[in-house]
């Protein structure tokens, strides 16, 4: 039974002492005005899950979790303790048991969630983690520090993907001929032309309804759009032939002039852009370029709707494999998009930007008009619409996925379109904002989806 907290006068007798909360858990300096959580965990939670029966109804059953292996992460300056790797679909976060250290055996509570009643804290006590909760740990002196501890829960089901049930909808991206959309600083910005105008819209990541048109400080060209790249906090695009880079959409600064077909791309602190023959990058935020080295074919080399993905070793630190996506103009006679890779931070200096091949049908990397591709994890996702040349699509037919890095490529039955789909067979834009949800925007009908990507980014 949880022992409510009466001594409040004993614990705030000393609100007026002057102490300072830790800043390093490797601090030798015994000083027992200070206090501060140092480690949380959790014991065994219940878990639902959910099967088929023999005749093929659904049915679940409850299960045990051992939830000790999941790490939580004390973020000492914010004050904030959280689990990355979310626990299962079904995970019952009501009834929580959990075990807590503190600094120089600091006082630990935590807040109720419908008062500010304080309740100490035990390991033989659940705790209802279903939302964020208020930790507070006391020293000797009655000051305390307060934590924000959240518990993070798959809210779908492994290897499913699903639309989340609102969406929005704004003629004016619907009114746009051509966009691409990218995610940065938790929003997600749409830039397109709408004649031979370019406008630039952004909304909040947790808001598909509340598009803002934005007027950027500089003049763009009907390419622009298609530039529309971000890394380390940055917007990027490429227009008359110069690099710029905005941190909001509006104050746009230059940044370097270089011959590009594309921008593709960044990772690892490095852009990237097609050029004619070749792969050019940049180390400087887009100042300065060099040729990467190329291998073999580069007349494949795509230089429309081109992507470029980064994918860590999960072997080796600091190795790393680069994958160039898109395809070449409608006057190439192409049965499938291009796929470029390269790996780098290994000591094998001969290493080069390789062309990947055309693959062999059905598993060749679709050519499709608009073509978009985003990253889901360890996988790539693709969407566009009709098939060019010769590879034979009808528009929107088919998610393709890829879990070799582009290599192959299959259809996918674990995506499917939102219920009531339409858009322009060219004007569309699809990607993954910073909370894993997968976005779709329409041209013409202007319609806006958001999709949780949780269970597919399980497959990993």
């Amino acid at each position: 039974m949880k022992r409510k907290l009466l001594s409040s006068v004993l614990l705030f007798s000393a609100v007026f002492v002057f102490t300072s909360c830790l800043k390093s858990n490797d601090d030798d300096q015994t000083n027992y005005a200070d206090t501060a959580i140092t480690a949380f965990s959790l014991n065994t939670l219940k878990q639902t899950k959910h099967v088929k029966t023999k005749a093929g109804k659904d049915s679940t059953y409850q299960d045990k979790l051992t939830a000790s292996g999941y790490k939580f992460y004390i973020d000492q300056l914010k004050h904030e303790i959280y689990n990355v790797d979310s626990l299962p679909y079904g995970t019952d976060a009501r009834k929580v048991l959990c075990t807590i250290s503190a600094k120089n055996g600091g006082t630990v509570v935590y807040k109720s969630l419908t008062s500010d009643t304080l309740h100490y804290y035990t390991t033989k006590d659940s705790v209802d983690f279903s939302k964020p909760r208020e930790f507070r740990v006391y020293n000797r002196e009655g000051a305390y520090c307060s934590y924000k501890v959240t518990v993070n829960v798959r809210k779908v089901a492994e290897g499913v993907f699903a639309w989340h049930r609102v969406s929005g909808q704004d003629a004016r991206l619907g009114a746009l001929t051509a966009m691409k959309a990218v995610a940065l600083n938790s929003k997600v910005y749409v830039m397109g032309n709408e004649g031979s105008t370019v406008k630039l819209y952004a909304t909040a990541d947790n808001n598909v309804a509340g598009w803002q048109q934005l007027a950027p400080n500089v003049t763009l060209d009907g390419q622009a759009y298609a530039n529309l790249m971000v890394l380390n906090g940055y917007l990027y695009t490429y227009s008359n032939g110069r690099v710029l880079r905005s941190q909001d959409g509006i104050t746009w600064e230059y940044r370097g002039n270089v011959a590009l077909k594309q921008l593709a791309g960044g990772y690892n602190n490095i852009i990237y852009g097609v050029t004619e023959g070749s792969i050019l990058l940049s180390e400087d935020g887009g100042t300065t370029w060099k040729s990467d080295a190329m291998g073999a074919e580069t007349g494949y080399l795509p230089t429309q709707n081109v992507r470029l993905f980064g994918f860590a070793s999960k072997v080796n630190a600091g190795v790393y494999n680069l994958v160039l996506t898109g395809i070449r103009p409608s006057n190439y006679v192409d049965d499938s998009g291009m796929v470029w890779g390269r790996l780098l931070g290994t000591n094998d200096n001969t290493q080069t930007w390789n062309y990947y091949g055309q693959g062999f049908s059905p598993y060749q990397t679709p050519r499709l008009t608009n073509l978009q591709v985003v990253k889901v994890g360890s996988q790539l996702l693709a969407f566009g619409g009709v098939g060019i040349g010769g590879y034979k699509a009808k528009a929107f037919a088919q998610f393709h996925y890829s879990v070799d890095k582009g290599v192959t490529w299959q259809k996918s039955d674990s995506y499917s379109l939102p219920k009531n789909f339409e858009s322009d067979a060219t004007s569309f834009a699809m990607t993954v904002d910073e909370h894993h949800n997968l976005w779709l925007i329409a041209g013409k009908s202007g319609r806006v989806w958001k999709g949780n990507l949780a269970g597919m980014l399980a497959k990993e």
